[in-house]
């Protein structure tokens, strides 16, 4: 949770510094999950995916995704990918703190929210 609220702040500090903010549904365009799966050993979810930079811009992105265990939101998660250069990918893995999921549960994940902010 720490890490999470760090990332947050510091997209939001980012966000102040450069003056710009989110663009919202075009910032979600560029975020796919590639998989959304049990941790065998841990017993919680693991969300990895990759972002493609749209923009012009190189940029700061911060990914929240939700997941849902049989269709009810159990937890969210937070990713940040700092200098993406336009037109470049980038993997991210989320590892939200949760409950745990039984073994015979289907999980999806979903975006929930992107922030996608100019880099210097």
């Amino acid at each position: 949770m720490l890490a999470s609220g760090l990332a947050l702040g510091l997209a939001v500090g980012l966000g102040a510094a450069a003056g710009c903010s989110s663009d919202g549904s075009r910032a979600a365009a560029d975020v796919r999950i590639t998989d959304c799966v049990r941790d065998p050993d841990n017993h919680r979810a693991v969300v990895t995916g990759e972002v493609l930079n749209g923009s012009s811009k190189r940029s700061n992105y911060v990914i929240q995704v939700d997941v849902k265990a049989n269709d009810s939101k159990i937890e969210s998660g937070l990713a940040s990918l700092f200098r993406v250069d336009s037109g470049a990918r980038k993997t991210f893995t989320i590892r939200p703190v949760g409950a745990d999921v039984p073994s015979d549960t289907t999980l999806t994940c979903t975006v929930a929210h992107v922030g996608r902010i100019a880099a210097e």
